[in-house]
């Protein structure tokens, strides 16, 4: 009986999840983040046969942080050319076997209390906290690796409560290609007795291995080019990172319980429970050195999510339990718990049905027009993604993700300046910018009347502060113009002075 109560239960809990997918899917259609789109140009490039490389006649860079997301969306340009569309039905499809799989985990972390219906509880609970959070559900539309992150993220958790030893290094092996923090739970795999083994630990070190040459051969890196364009390593950026893990706290309460585990009964299930706790909790002390993210919504905290709100239900389970002396009890507090999280979230993150982002429009319009109005000129800019994608152009990375020189030149923000809108775009080198000879910089500033004096201009990001700086004082032979990319949005732009000597060596 409590075996089709169970089964019953997982099965309204996928089909309630599915479900709500898809309506916040249908909802939000077309919510791209900018980044997405330099996946898609990658993916455009690479059908194009430019091999990995952002700009085709460039270098071949990792400006990408996931090269198994890349690979399964140029697979998926082998069968459509609607880009954009294909990019959120691979986070649709990601996200739901992201919360598929933690369905089933907390279905399988329940089973020694069947009797008392916790596999039923645990598999609904889950569905419902995570089913019924816009922030959760978001990650199905923004065209990001996210969604993609998370699903390999709990298939290792679910590998590890299962005791499949082959399925978790493969798990780790493949999360290292969507995420490179999941490096911290092939670090952690000693944990577990049964992986301490020279097989496997032979072979994860072999796959971390493989990966960082096939790395270096292509890229002449270890590490993709986006880590050397955002890493920290700085007070502000630990005070920065406290803040983003205390933002993640506040969005995801839930997953912040996930240690009560720990209460579990001895055996592999609890061994299993340490080792994704420690693998987790070093994914998040990397905050501290990074300073998080630009992004609300806590983003890089979100793979960890599901694991963790299934190992908390399951703490809350036997730690309730075990205070009442009832298993019953336990499964009774497990509800509740998932009950209250899953009211919150829906009324706290409720996100109104919306599509394409303004900005994000706005910086496609600025790559249709320059598509329309200049041939084969170098575009050097910060918002590479939408603009680089719709103008096809030549495409000068202010920041660095996709320009391995200014990366890698180490120059941040100066600390006074220091905020949490510089995370990711603090790298510059006006130098390197500059002895390119870009004939357009395009900046973010816009309004709706036209740019005229170079008095009046001014800019969002540093980098393009410092161009600007450059400019006013007479060393770079730019002059502003003007472009009108939709009615009434006027944009920065400096176009170099016809003529002007080229830069010197």
């Amino acid at each position: 009986m409590q075996h089709r109560v169970t089964a019953l239960a997982t099965a309204v809990a996928l089909v309630c999840t599915g479900v709500a997918i898809a309506v916040f899917a249908i909802d939000h259609w077309g919510g791209v983040y900018d980044d997405t789109f330099i996946y898609l140009r990658y993916v455009r490039n690479l059908d194009a046969g430019c091999g990995l490389r952002f700009n085709c006649h460039g270098v071949a860079v990792e400006g990408f942080t996931g090269p198994l997301y890349l690979a399964v969306l140029w697979l998926g340009s082998l069968v459509t050319h609607e880009l954009i569309a294909l990019s959120e039905i691979a986070c649709t499809a990601s996200l739901a076997i992201a919360l598929g799989l933690a369905i089933w985990m907390a279905v399988v972390i329940g089973r020694p209390r069947e009797a008392v219906g916790l596999p039923a509880v645990l598999a609904l609970g889950i569905a419902a906290v995570l089913g019924l959070d816009h922030f959760v559900l978001l990650n199905a539309i923004t065209g990001m690796e996210t969604a993609l992150a998370a699903a390999v993220v709990t298939a290792i958790a679910l590998a590890a409560i299962t005791g499949r030893r082959w399925g978790l290094i493969g798990a780790v092996g493949a999360g290292l290609l969507v995420r490179p923090e999941t490096l911290v739970f092939m670090v952690a795999l000693p944990i577990l007795p049964a992986l301490r083994r020279p097989k496997y630990l032979a072979t994860a070190a072999a796959i971390v291995v493989a990966i960082g040459v096939a790395r270096y051969a292509v890229f002449g890196a270890f590490a993709p080019n986006t880590y050397y364009a955002k890493s920290g390593g700085t007070w502000r950026h630990c005070e920065l990172g406290l803040g983003y893990l205390a933002g993640a706290f506040a969005d995801f309460p839930l997953a912040w319980f996930a240690p009560l585990a720990l209460a579990l009964p001895a055996g592999p299930a609890r061994r299993a429970c340490a080792f994704l706790l420690a693998g987790s909790a070093a994914w998040l002390a990397f905050f501290l050195r990074s300073g998080g993210d630009l992004f609300e919504y806590s983003r890089l905290v979100f793979p960890l999510v599901p694991l963790l709100d299934v190992l908390a239900l399951a703490g809350f389970a036997e730690f309730a339990g075990r205070i009442a002396r009832r298993a019953r009890a336990g499964a009774i507090a497990a509800a509740v718990v998932a009950l209250a999280i899953a009211v919150r979230g829906h009324v706290v993150h409720a996100i109104p049905p919306q599509h394409t982002s303004p900005r994000v429009l706005e910086w496609a319009a600025i790559g249709s027009y320059l598509h329309d109005h200049f041939r084969q000129a170098t575009v050097a800019t910060v918002a590479i993604g939408a603009i680089g994608y719709y103008s096809r152009l030549p495409i000068i990375d202010l920041v660095g993700l996709t320009e391995p020189e200014i990366a890698r030149a180490g120059r941040s923000v100066p600390p006074a300046l220091w905020t949490k809108r510089w995370i990711g775009h603090e790298r510059h080198c006006t130098e390197c910018v500059l002895a390119q000879a870009p004939a357009l910089i395009v900046t973010t500033m816009h309004r709706d009347q036209p740019w005229r004096e170079l008095a009046d201009a001014r800019t969002g990001f540093y980098a393009d502060w410092l161009l600007l700086q450059e400019i006013k004082a007479g060393k770079a032979p730019y002059r502003v113009l003007d472009a009108e990319v939709m009615p009434g949005d006027h944009i920065l732009m400096f176009e170099r002075i016809p003529g002007a000597a080229p830069p010197g060596p």
